[in-house]
């Protein structure tokens, strides 16, 4: 019995969304993006289950981000929950310009970075060696090639010739594709393919041309592309080899691209190995100079690696390729990117150019992004590519009887309209400070977060006797769906009024922040200073993909180059690597806003510990505004994921005259230069 005065206590009830049943959630969840799921299970600890139990972390990653290397790793180890976590993070990281690791990992007279593998080439002559590090991997070990015993093994007559030249063209699968050129003294030009950890020589082959040559290949096939056939018209046109890697074969079908316009890659071609698969694109369709009034399409195509035979190639149709009008205005062809990307989501292949233009008459230009949705028809009747047989059992690409020039001629038909999810406008010059090309070093976008991203030198006043580069990232949010539960289609005269967008305004953000000048911060002068090595002023090559960056920059009096690597993927690792304090991307003051409505207002900065929810205009639980920049990261160690891993890596030991083994990596032995973010 209660004793007098005593009162029941009144059960606490759970409020609003946690009071769900499982079921619903899940349902609720399905119309949610990775990065929306993350933020909601930080509102409290009832939603944890949200990023933290497995089944459930298993669903959602199978349905919004099968393909992603993530995803790949948790089908192996069981762990989707830490896959989702990871995935939420490297894009937050991303779009926000916050890596949570940077260092210097190496010193190079020459490199390439190609899906998360560093190639670079150290030159002490006579000696030279091939250093290969798996930076995706956070590998404690690299794979050193000494390249004169190497080349005298798979071309024994060069070992007469005192100077060669010697450079990477590819690596994928274990495989790695070199040029190799020497004098004896006509000039011979070699392609060397070999497995380093294998220490085998797959496949040579002596060059008739360099001409702007390219390899691909996956773990069954690799292709080699050159520019270099003359055309009866008088146009160089493109070439493709294949060699099939199982059977260690070069494969007897030559294929002649006759209707692939233009010789940049990367900025008016591409070409990729995506799944089984050989595709290539171009922005141009016509060798001629264009009319006053044309229409421009892509020209995209594809044919399965194992069978090269152009009857069973595939080619865009017109009405999907579909690319720009010409009265859209002028473009400004030094800033155009152009790839082929895959879908972390879907899987579909989207073509990503970057152009700016002076769009509608405009005096100010704009960088916009655009995406397109590659398809293809199945039947080959209904516009797929036709194949016609050459000489010498080669075969050539046509689009029916005729030119692809009949793509680019004078149309006075209406532009189709575009998707807004498909056109990211990014800085305009009438709004936005603009960074001129010369101070813009990496030119990127990412589209499983939708960012930009620019590796940019704004050094105050634009000295050319310091720099000072920084990551410089803008990226959209979509808005709530409106009542009539659509939104109009894009085009750009309606661009300009923000108002009738699907998207807010881009969030800009700067990484390192701005010193300020009346405080200092020994550990921010650390961060500058790698990312700026003093007496490092050379020109700067980069190079990124969706989750690190690396660049070179400068020279010494050896000739060597710094390789600086940033990586927004929270498992990433160095050896040696000091973990003080974070850093996040600092917002740009100058960034557009809406009238009237504060962008800040639903944040969740995952990392700081602060989450800022949306209610009315009010800030709820910390105002994301006063975020700081720089703090301190908790006494707590390092996740798991990050100090227990294993770093795999095949150990070869050095055996007298042999051309491959593995060494330590470099990057151990440059102390004090790798810094951690994460937490």
């Amino acid at each position: 019995m209660l004793e007098s005065g005593s009162q029941l206590a009144t059960p606490r009830r759970t409020p609003g969304l946690q009071r769900l049943p499982y079921e619903i959630m899940a349902y609720i969840v399905n119309h949610l993006d990775i990065d929306e799921i993350f933020d909601l299970s930080l509102c409290g600890r009832h939603f944890q289950y949200l990023v933290r139990e497995e089944s459930f972390c298993k669903a959602i990653i199978n349905a919004k981000a099968p393909h992603t290397a993530e995803a790949e790793e948790a089908e192996q180890s069981g762990r989707f929950s830490r896959a989702l976590r990871r995935v939420a993070k490297r894009r937050q990281a991303l779009s926000q310009a916050s890596p949570y690791v940077l260092g210097i990992v190496g010193l190079a007279d020459s490199y390439e970075y190609i899906r998360g593998m560093l190639c670079y080439i150290v030159e002490a002559r006579p000696k030279r060696w091939l250093r290969i590090l798996d930076l995706h991997g956070s590998a404690s070990h690299e794979l050193v090639i000494d390249i004169p015993i190497l080349v005298r093994e798979a071309v024994p007559r060069s070992a007469k010739s005192r100077r060669y030249k010697f450079r990477v063209l590819y690596h994928a699968s274990g495989i790695t594709s070199c040029l190799f050129t020497f004098a004896l003294p006509n000039s011979e030009n070699w392609l060397l393919i070999f497995e380093a950890e294998k220490r085998e020589i797959v496949a040579k082959l002596q060059l008739e041309s360099t001409a702007k040559i390219f390899v691909r290949n996956n773990k069954d096939y690799l292709y080699f592309g050159t520019h270099s056939e003359e055309g009866a018209d008088g146009f160089r046109k493109w070439v493709l080899t294949g060699f099939s890697i199982h059977d260690r074969l070069w494969l007897p079908q030559k294929m002649h691209l006759a209707n692939v316009v233009g010789y940049d890659i990367g900025s008016t071609v591409c070409f990729e190995i995506i799944d089984d698969h050989f595709y290539g694109l171009s922005n141009q369709t016509d060798f001629e100079i264009r009319e006053t009034d044309w229409i421009s399409y892509y020209h995209c195509f594809r044919f399965p690696l194992d069978e090269p035979d152009y009857n069973k190639a595939q080619t865009m149709k017109k009405h999907d390729s579909w690319r720009r009008q010409h009265a859209e205005g002028p473009i400004d062809d030094r800033w155009g990117f152009l790839k082929l990307e895959k879908d972390e989501a879907s899987g579909e292949i989207r073509i990503v150019e970057s152009r700016k233009e002076w769009l509608a008459g405009q005096s100010g230009s704009r960088r916009t992004y655009y995406i397109t949705k590659v398809t293809f028809d199945a039947d080959p009747e209904g516009g797929g590519s036709r194949q016609t047989p050459t000489a010498e059992g080669n075969s050539t690409i046509r689009q029916s009887s005729r030119s692809i020039g009949y793509l680019d001629k004078p149309n006075n038909a209406a532009s189709p309209l575009r998707s807004p999810e498909y056109v990211h406008p990014g800085d305009d010059s009438s709004l936005t400070s603009m960074f001129t090309r010369s101070q813009t070093h990496l030119r990127s976008y990412q589209l499983c977060c939708s960012t930009y991203l620019d590796l940019v030198d704004d050094a105050p006043g634009g000295s050319s006797d310091s720099r000072r580069l920084r990551l410089r990232t803008g990226y959209r949010k979509s808005k709530p769906i409106p009542s009539s539960g659509v939104f109009t289609a894009y085009n750009h005269e309606l661009g300009r009024d923000e108002h009738k967008q699907p998207y807010q305004p881009n969030e800009i953000y700067f990484w390192p922040p701005e010193r300020e000048r009346s405080k200092q911060s020994p550990f921010l002068d650390k961060i500058y200073g790698i990312l700026n090595p003093p007496g490092y002023l050379g020109s700067v090559t980069a190079t990124s993909d969706e989750r690190s960056l690396v660049y070179a920059t400068g020279e010494d009096t050896n000739g060597l180059k710094v390789l600086v690597y940033l990586s927004f993927d929270p498992a990433a690792k160095l050896a040696g690597m000091i973990r003080d304090k974070y850093i996040l991307g600092e917002k740009d003051s100058s960034s557009r806003h809406y009238e009237g409505v504060d962008l800040n207002s639903y944040s969740v900065d995952a990392r700081a510990g602060r989450v800022a929810v949306h209610s009315g205009k009010t800030i709820v639980g910390g105002n994301s505004k006063g975020r700081k920049a720089i703090g301190d990261l908790p006494d707590h160690p390092l996740p798991s994921y990050i100090s227990d891993s294993p770093s795999t890596h095949t150990v070869l030991s050095h055996i007298e005259g042999g051309w491959a083994w593995t060494e330590k990596a470099m990057h151990h032995d440059l102390a004090g230069k790798n810094f951690s973010f994460a937490h």
